[in-house]
């Protein structure tokens, strides 16, 4: 078993190989340039780095195996890729004919690391399905759940401003309203569409890490260190790992610092409206017919 004793550390590791694998050859398809210039070292690292933060969600949680792949891959493109698009949206990047070549491999490689955590991490057991996560939401979905749910998203999108401000030293104002108002200034979308875009990117992410709070029952600080790891690693640290050597190291801080403060604060805000540390629940919880 992959799952115990060595394993524990082959999984990863193998899981690493098959991202970087999968990266670099639908990169090398699209252009043989552009792939020529990643490193296969970096990707294959950042591709270990995902292993293990997926680890304790893939074991420790009863997936089903189509119900493992589906999710993971879920989470994976829209803490990942679609997290990208939404943030070049944001700042008013252009989507340039490098983005989509650069993109499509991350979307291939998102899918192939849910597949691969799903066949290399495998739980003990298979209980959990679609239908059962369906009936689960189905019971939980209130008016409560609802203003939780927009109070997350409202607090990323507060989070989101007020790092990117405080800590992000590409603005030329020296003060923190200068800052703010050139950046709502940016184009190509008005202030407006700013914020209601990353008010809808935290309520994207918020429903994503839902399903895991149904099933995933520990103490609150383990729930923040767990799932922070996680969106960390997905959403900042593994795409600036696998471009280390093509962003200014004194950027990649900045990008990795204030991604780290802005997902795990985030994970917070979630756990104390979501999480439960009901250990007792559990039984019942299972006991239901998937």
């Amino acid at each position: 078993m992959l799952s115990s004793g060595l394993g524990k550390y082959v999984a990863p590791t193998a899981l690493g190989a098959g991202y970087a694998i999968a990266k670099m050859f639908s990169l090398r398809a699209l252009d043989t340039e552009l792939a020529i210039a990643q490193d296969f070292t970096y990707q294959f690292l950042a591709g270990v780095l995902l292993g293990f933060t997926l680890r304790p969600v893939t074991n420790m949680i009863y997936w089903k195996w189509t119900t493992s792949i589906v999710y993971f891959s879920i989470f994976l493109l829209t803490f990942g890729p679609f997290g990208q698009i939404l943030k070049r949206l944001v700042w008013g990047i252009p989507f340039d004919n490098t983005f989509w070549l650069l993109l499509i491999p991350e979307v291939i490689a998102s899918l192939t690391v849910g597949i691969l955590a799903t066949l290399l991490i495998p739980s003990q057991h298979q209980v959990i399905g679609l239908n059962f996560l369906r009936r689960r939401l189905q019971k939980e979905i209130s008016i409560s759940m609802l203003l939780k749910l927009l109070g997350c998203g409202l607090i990323y999108a507060l989070l989101f401003l007020v790092f990117q401000i405080t800590f992000n030293e590409s603005f030329s104002a020296p003060f923190w309203l200068g800052r703010i108002e050139e950046f709502l200034a940016l184009p190509a979308l008005s202030a407006q569409s700013k914020i209601l875009l990353l008010w809808g990117q935290g309520i994207l992410n918020t429903l994503v890490i839902l399903p895991l709070f149904l099933v995933f029952f520990r103490e609150k600080m383990e729930l923040i260190v767990v799932f922070g790891s996680l969106t960390f690693v997905v959403a900042e640290f593994s795409p600036a790992f696998a471009n280390f050597q093509l962003i200014e190291p004194l950027l990649l801080i900045d990008q990795v610092f204030i991604g780290f403060c802005l997902q795990f604060l985030f994970v917070v805000c979630t756990v104390f409206c979501f999480g439960r540390n009901v250990f007792n629940k559990t039984e019942q919880i299972f006991r239901e017919k998937p």
